[in-house]
């Protein structure tokens, strides 16, 4: 079947047997033309209006760029996040493209309630080289639950092409023994500790597998991504003269997320988290 064929109007989007398996065995899918340009529209002026900093008071941490340390004037900005923006904005809470993701969700998982644990918007400014995401699993920056299913959605507002930053992932990662070690992003082998915490930054990065081999996920506006939380992945600097923009929203399981917030982790940047003693929930 088209991709093109697989939704006519509703909540609904049809998945393949192959494709529910490629995102169990590879860690991630990539579904065309999800949303229409009709919906797009009502997603465009709520992204513009947070990551044009309307909100940057009222936010503070969960208003930052992801590529570099926390304070960093927003004319500086290179990778523009804005966490969580359905807290900052209830209105938007119930939006198009919750509603089919979450669907699209329940299709992916066969053993328990998968609800958002957390969404945001990211966009890379345009002639920014710097505004990378390094490879990374998304496991790696949160609690280790004892269900860590995830399946993480990621809507294109832009085209996405390998000039402006599109996801690449490292297919099968996602079944690796062990989590890759993840060190805060100025890490530096030659010293005794990190001279930039997560406190300082958000960004954590790992180290290379000379067997790893990227694949490129280029997509179109309307078009989405999926993959999971142990997949190893990231994404270039925008080398192009337009904006990269991105909507994402994760769903886990919902006694995952229960245990998350009894813990008082919530995904904002603002959280009070004693990461030397939180290891598993």
């Amino acid at each position: 079947m088209e991709p093109n064929n697989k939704r006519r109007g509703g909540l609904n989007f049809f998945l393949t047997k192959e494709e529910i398996n490629q995102f169990n065995n590879q860690g991630y899918l990539v579904l065309k033309n999800v949303l229409t340009e009709e919906e797009m529209l009502t997603i465009d002026p709520v992204f513009d209006h947070f990551i044009s900093g309307k909100e940057q008071k009222k936010m503070k941490k969960d208003f930052c760029d992801m590529s570099q340390p926390y304070g960093t004037p927003f004319e500086k900005f290179q990778l523009v996040n804005a966490m969580l923006p359905g807290k900052y904005m209830p209105s938007f809470k119930e939006n198009i493209f919750f509603k089919i993701a979450k669907n699209i969700s329940k299709k992916l998982y066969s053993s328990g309630i998968p609800e958002m644990d957390y969404e945001q918007f990211l966009a890379k400014k345009p002639s920014k080289k710097e505004a990378e995401f390094s490879m990374h699993q998304d496991l790696g920056y949160w609690p280790k639950t004892k269900n860590t299913w995830t399946a993480t959605f990621s809507l294109a507002l832009s085209d996405a092409e390998i000039i402006n930053g599109c996801l690449h992932v490292i297919p099968g990662s996602n079944n690796e023994k062990k989590l890759r070690e993840h060190k805060p992003k100025s890490y530096s082998e030659t010293e005794k500790e990190s001279n930039e915490k997560r406190d300082d930054s958000h960004t954590l990065v790992i180290e290379s597998n000379p067997n790893d081999k990227l694949v490129y996920l280029p997509v179109k506006r309307g078009d989405i991504t999926i993959h999971d939380e142990r997949i190893v992945h990231g994404s270039g600097g925008n080398n192009s003269d337009k904006w990269r923009k991105t909507y994402i929203i994760a769903f886990r399981d919902s006694e995952t997320i229960k245990k998350e917030r009894e813990i008082g982790f919530t995904h904002s940047h603002n959280d009070q988290v004693d990461w030397e003693k939180i290891i598993s929930i």
